[in-house]
């Protein structure tokens, strides 16, 4: 009976001491980040917590920074305060690091490639910087015409001087019953009618090229200008 006894207390204690190695383990695990360059000679570069999770953010403490470097051409480099560690850039394999991080903005890069290979994260009250993207510029105001037909013969637009290719508006006073106010060029033409009398405005697209205003019923009338590129 007193052998038997021995032996259970000798399991128990065992299985207790894996538990407790298993527990270590595990801890080990969760405190681990990992580092990855260059796969298949390519210009990325990641570091992840062991949930597979891009890091952002840590807590402060001390970890286990697993780095696999793929490629002869790039490395990996973390820096921050306190904290240095790289590969070599003719190096290719693991590499393990034991680092401990403090409040701060850590970075990691590839020293050969750092513009375009480079990440960040924060440690502890430390913020990463916000990126905001400026919004876009306001459309161009479209260019302000003013042109008119009648009374009688007389036929105006203005300005003429100074046009370049965009949006413009032109107000039109047609002030004949018996004629009308043309405009064509860069692939439009808009004209009032005969026998209308009265405002209109249009919004249109200008084109760099000749164009041609005048009365609808006139060629005579018909005066050219210039719109740049």
């Amino acid at each position: 009976m007193g052998v038997r006894m021995l032996i259970v207390v000798a399991a128990a204690g065992a299985l207790l001491g894996l538990g407790v190695t298993g527990g270590s383990h595990a801890a080990a695990q969760a405190g681990e980040l990992v580092g990855d360059v260059g796969q298949g000679d390519s210009f990325t570069i990641s570091l992840k917590d062991s949930s597979g999770a891009a890091v952002k953010h840590l807590d402060p403490g001390t970890y286990t920074l697993l780095v696999h470097d793929h490629s002869a051409i790039h490395n990996f480099d973390l820096s921050g305060p306190g904290v240095s560690a790289a590969t070599d850039i003719p190096a290719v394999g693991d590499q393990t690091f034991t680092i401990t991080l403090t409040d701060g903005i850590y970075f990691f890069q590839c020293d050969a490639h750092p513009t375009q290979m480079k990440g960040s994260f924060a440690v502890g009250t430390a913020t990463l910087p916000t990126t905001t993207t400026p919004p876009p510029p306001p459309p161009a105001a479209a260019t302000k015409l003013t042109g008119s037909v009648g009374p009688g013969s007389k036929v105006t637009l203005r300005p003429l001087g100074g046009l370049s290719a965009g949006k413009f508006k032109l107000t039109v006073a047609d002030r004949s019953a018996t004629d009308g106010f043309r405009l064509s060029g860069g692939g439009l033409s808009k004209a009032t009618g005969v026998k209308f009398e009265g405002t209109v405005t249009w919004t249109l697209a200008r084109r760099a090229g000749t164009y041609v205003y005048g009365r609808v019923r006139s060629s005579k009338s018909r005066h050219t200008f210039r719109i740049s590129g």
